[in-house]
């Protein structure tokens, strides 16, 4: 029986960047909930304003290590490589939407609101790769609900959000556009190894990105929108990070 390398070293290296992962997140959230003054229309203040640095510093490490966990998973060499780089390059643009969602003001919204949008394109050019490769699609009744769903849902947020957001109404449009495409790729893609929480990841940033947009342009203030907004951010980011990095393993696994 052939030997392979031992996984060890890999696992030690996911289990470090897991508690680091977690301890971030905690920082987070206490930042937050220690300093965060939430008011309408998005804005928000810090008191004192230490809290919003330590707040910014841990929102800013989560995809370092997000993609540093998924790159150190494919480092094998076996699997879907070019996947690989195509969601580090998702995530890269990502995380300057975070950079710049740390600002205040319409021109860091809009930097946030553009990179972010980039990274959905990414991810879906990263979906489509996968159909590329031979993945089945989910069964018709599945691909007829979510597209539905999601339609109705995409009319409705730009629909009720155009006259609040203003000049900013096209850009918001072609965002909800975006990111409910991709979250609809998920969900054509049939079951296999890394979908559910594929399906789990595009389907919690919409939510996190619908409640931001609420937050921001809609009509009153949403109780602990940071704490939902974050919340499900991170849980989408992580969940799609662990999808791809389960598909792309089984993909290099089936390859002959």
């Amino acid at each position: 029986m052939k030997s392979g390398p031992s996984q060890e070293p890999s696992l030690q290296a996911d289990r470090t960047i897991d508690a680091a992962l977690v301890t971030i997140v905690l920082a987070l959230f206490t930042a937050a909930a220690f300093g965060l003054t939430e008011l309408s229309g998005g804005r928000s203040t810090w008191s004192p304003p230490e809290w919003k640095g330590v707040h910014d510093a841990a929102k800013a490490m989560i995809l370092p290590l997000l993609a540093l966990r998924f790159g150190l998973a494919l480092n094998g060499g076996a699997a879907n490589l070019k996947l690989r780089n195509t969601v580090w390059v998702a995530m890269g643009l990502c995380w300057i939407g975070d950079i710049a969602l740390t600002f205040s003001g319409d021109t860091a919204f809009l930097i946030g609101l553009v990179s972010f949008l980039l990274g959905h394109v990414l991810f879906i050019m990263a979906f489509r790769g996968i159909f590329q490769s031979g993945w089945a699609k989910s069964k018709g009744w599945v691909r007829a609900v979510t597209t539905g769903i999601l339609s109705v849902e995409a009319i409705g947020v730009a629909s009720k959000l155009w006259e609040p957001a203003g000049a900013l109404a096209p850009a918001v449009a072609v965002y909800a556009l975006v990111i409910t495409i991709m979250a609809l790729c998920s969900w054509q893609l049939a079951m296999g190894p890394g979908v559910k929480a594929l399906r789990l990841g595009t389907t919690a940033f919409l939510a996190s990105d619908m409640i931001l947009a609420f937050g921001r342009f809609g009509e009153g203030h949403i109780p602990n929108g940071h704490l939902w907004v974050m919340g499900t951010y991170i849980l989408a980011q992580w969940a799609l990070a662990v999808g791809f990095t389960q598909l792309a393993l089984s993909q290099g696994a089936n390859r002959p």
